[in-house]
Parts: C-alpha cells; structure tokens; sequence
C-alpha cells in the first residue's frame, strides 16, 4: 500500500488532503511535512490519526531534509501558498510559492517518488503579466525541467469552503458569486476546497492522466465531487 506525502497540510486543500487521503484503504499512511508541532486533531478533526505520521522539517533546508523522510515510489502532494500580503513581499512571496515548492520537488525527484500533484492556480502562465500567475507558471516550468516519473497540476478557480486565512477579496468573491455558481461553465466555476482535494488523490492513486507532466483543470476537478 503506498506512503502519500502533503507539504502545506494546514491550509484548506491540504488538510481536505491529508483528512481524504487517511480514509483510503489503500492508503498506509500519510507523512505532513511540516515546520512546527501540529496539533493534529485540531487541525485535521475528521481523519484517520492513526495513519498520521507528522515530520517536523527546517524548511530553511527542506530539500536535504524531505529527501530523507520520503519512502521510494510514494505519492507526494504540494498545496503550499501564500498571498503577498501575508508574505510581506513579493520576494517572500516567491520564497514560498516558488523556492519552496521547488525545493520539494527536487527532493521527490531525489527520493524517487512516482507521482507528483502540485496545487498552482488557474491562470498559471510563466509569460503572464500578472505577478501571481507568473509564479504559478514559472514553478510549473521548473518542475517540468526536473524529469520526474510523473506530476500534474491542480488548477482550481476561486477556491469555495477556505478556511479564515486573512484572503477578504476572494472570500467576498466566493460569497458574491456563490449564487449564479451553478450556471458558470466549469471551467470557471468557483471549486469547493474538498473537490480539489479529491481530483488530486484520484489522479495521484488511479494513475490517471496522459504523459510525465499534465494539468488537471478546474473542469475535471468539478466531476470528483458533482
């Protein structure tokens, strides 16, 4: 039975994640790369505890120290991000949503892990004038160069059922759009947090998906939980 690996387990589509993936029978168990002590049943209140198995990391040298926590042909999974905002800066910023993500990347890459699902953004494009889209793209293009067996990117639209994380605009977005949702084509419809969650796990497990590197749309996310 496989190992699952989450880096960025304390936001709302990592812990759908972590919380989803406890409750696969397939499944052994599920390794939270995290920099802190985590108070599990807080942060994940519906899973399985027992198939959680936290690694405390200095994400200052996450990729030397992921590698080594990282069982051969696990599935790892990455929804790690901020907002400029709370980073403080574009810089930090791109510390997190690009340096830090490649960085497990690289150490999946190292520890032989089989399949990759990375959470980057509808929009994503490393030639986008945008400077948030610019980045999703960019750490796509990066962990494409990187040869691994197989990774694919989650692209979901405005993310519906986040947790309070300080994001207002798309929080009065969701709540602004939550009524006509229903009549937006998929493609472009606002996405519960659970649903992405569970496109990822069912790609990651079933091996579904063409090729060493895709893209799972928000279209195709929407069809895991509709």
């Amino acid at each position: 039975m496989p190992t699952a690996i989450v880096l960025g387990a304390t936001g709302a589509i990592g812990q759908q994640l972590v919380t989803q993936l406890t409750q696969r029978g397939e499944v052994e168990s599920v390794i939270v790369i995290t920099p802190r002590e985590l108070d599990l049943t807080r942060e994940f209140p519906n899973a399985i505890m027992s198939k959680i198995q936290p690694a405390l990391l200095n994400f200052d040298q996450l990729e030397d120290q992921a590698a080594k926590c990282m069982p051969a042909a696990a599935v790892a999974f990455v929804a790690l991000g901020t907002t400029k905002k709370q980073a403080g800066s574009k810089e930090a910023f791109r510390r997190v949503d690009y340096g830090l993500v490649l960085a497990f990347a690289r150490a999946c890459k190292t520890a032989g892990v089989s399949r990759l699902g990375v959470v980057t953004a509808q929009g994503a494009d490393a030639r986008s004038s945008i400077f948030y889209n610019r980045v999703k793209g960019e750490v796509e293009r990066d962990i494409q160069a990187l040869g691994l067996p197989c990774v694919f990117f989650a692209r979901p639209s405005l993310l519906l059922g986040r947790t309070e994380d300080g994001r207002l605009a798309e929080k009065w977005a969701s709540v602004l759009l939550a009524p006509a949702a229903r009549w937006l084509p998929r493609s472009v419809r606002p996405i519960e947090v659970g649903y992405v969650a569970a496109g990822m796990i069912d790609v990651a497990l079933g091996g579904v998906g063409e090729g060493a590197s895709f893209v799972l749309s928000n279209a195709e996310m929407h069809r895991f939980g509709e």
